[in-house]
Parts: structure tokens; C-alpha cells; sequence
């Protein structure tokens, strides 16, 4: 009686089971998986994975257009800085730096692209020599402008020419003493300075030390000069 019992138990369960599975197939076919919206929460599980191929595929569609659109009008200034705006949300960053470099080749008047282009190279490609180039152009192109002369300084701070970015922000609280940055550039310039001083402190006090040392050497090889002459004398002297 007592088996009759377990098996009945184990049939129920398995009666449970293609039971439960019946109900969730038959609701699927009926919709319930279904929200309010029309969205499939089933098809919740491969969501990520199907985002990621749109975007991609959504970005080179957009980089598609604007090429087309550059090449119909090499000097369409908007294409062109748009191209390079989606050049940089890939990570491409040399072609986004060569469509805002021909950006200013089509106006120099703008400054807002020179500091961006000098921002990628700095930010993103780490090359300071290009950012300083493009920077240097546009200082000649706004002379007075101490928006240069802040990214200049950093720049030329970053690009380990202390003395040069000194110069640069000098210039940027020259123009602008009360400008956003002006109290944190002030710090950065005394700091940079004390750091200067001790530099060359340091070297002075190597290069005095080296002198000292030098003249010691000096005045011992005379000495045993002097000594080797006394004696060689003293020998010769006994000789006779």
C-alpha cells in the first residue's frame, strides 16, 4: 500500500509539471507575454545584445551621411564638424581630428574649433606637439583672446615646458584677471615657480659641489706634482 502511495505521489508531480508547461505555452501563443505596450518581456533577455548591433549599426549609418554630405560639399562647415563629432563617439579619433583640421582650414574665424581640436589632442590622443601646433595658430588668429592663452598654458604644461605655460597663463590673467579661472591659475603659476626655484637651486648647489670637487682635484694633482718634482730633484742632487 505504502508503494501505491509513492508512486501516486511521483505521477502527480509529473502531472503537475506538463501541466505548468502546457499553461505557460498556451499563454505565450495567446499574448500574455505581452505588456500594454507591445513589448515582448520574453525577448527581454536578448535586449542588450540587439541594442548594442542598432547603435552600432546606427552610428556607421549617421558617419555614412555626413560623408556623403562632406564630399556633395567639402566646405560645409556644419557636415564637417558633425563628422568629427561622430568620428569621436566611435573612438576614431585621427579622423575626427582630420575633419576639424580641414574645419578650420574652411574658416579660420572659428575659434571654438580650434580649442576643440586642441581638447582632442590633448584629452584623447595625448599628442601635445599637434595640440601646441593648432593652439599657436590660433593665438595668431585671436591675439588677445585669453581663452588660447588658458588652453596654451595647459598645453605647454603638459607638454613638460614649464616656462612656456608660465608664460601663457601670465598672459591669460593679463587679459582676463578676473576670469573663471583666474584664482586657480594664479595658484598653478606659484607652484610651478617654487618648483622652478628648487630646480635650479638644486642645480646650482650640483654645479658648485662639482666646481669644488674639480679644484680639490686640481690642487692635490699640484701638490703631488710639486712633491714628485722635490723629490726628483733631491735624488738628483744626491746623485752628484
Amino acid at each position: 500500500m505504502l508503494l501505491d502511495r509513492r508512486r501516486i505521489r511521483k505521477w502527480a508531480r509529473w502531472v503537475a509539471l506538463i501541466l505548468a508547461i502546457i499553461f505557460c505555452v498556451g499563454a505565450v501563443g495567446l499574448g500574455v507575454g505581452y505588456g500594454t505596450s507591445n513589448a515582448n518581456v520574453f525577448a527581454a533577455l536578448s535586449c542588450s545584445n540587439s541594442n548594442s548591433t542598432t547603435d552600432t549599426t546606427a552610428a556607421s549609418d549617421r558617419i555614412a551621411a555626413l560623408l556623403a554630405a562632406v564630399t556633395q560639399n567639402p566646405k560645409d562647415l556644419t557636415s564637417l564638424q558633425a563628422l568629427a563629432s561622430a568620428y569621436v563617439d566611435q573612438n576614431d579619433y585621427k579622423n575626427a581630428a582630420k575633419y576639424l583640421e580641414l574645419a578650420i582650414t574652411v574658416d579660420p574665424t572659428q575659434k571654438d574649433i580650434y580649442l576643440t581640436l586642441a581638447s582632442l589632442y590633448m584629452n584623447k590622443s595625448y599628442d601635445y606637439a599637434a595640440a601646441l601646433t593648432v593652439l599657436n595658430k590660433a593665438q595668431k588668429q585671436f591675439p588677445d583672446d585669453p581663452d588660447i592663452y588658458l588652453q596654451l598654458g595647459l598645453a605647454q604644461r603638459s607638454a613638460g615646458n614649464t616656462s612656456a605655460a608660465i608664460l601663457a597663463w601670465q598672459k591669460y590673467l593679463e587679459l582676463a584677471p578676473n576670469g573663471d579661472q583666474a584664482s586657480t591659475i594664479r595658484d598653478a603659476i606659484a607652484t610651478m615657480s617654487a618648483g622652478a626655484t628648487t630646480t635650479t637651486s638644486s642645480a646650482t648647489t650640483s654645479t658648485t659641489a662639482a666646481s669644488t670637487s674639480t679644484t680639490a682635484a686640481a690642487a692635490s694633482t699640484t701638490s703631488t706634482a710639486a712633491a714628485t718634482s722635490t723629490t726628483a730633484g733631491v735624488t738628483t742632487t744626491s746623485a752628484q
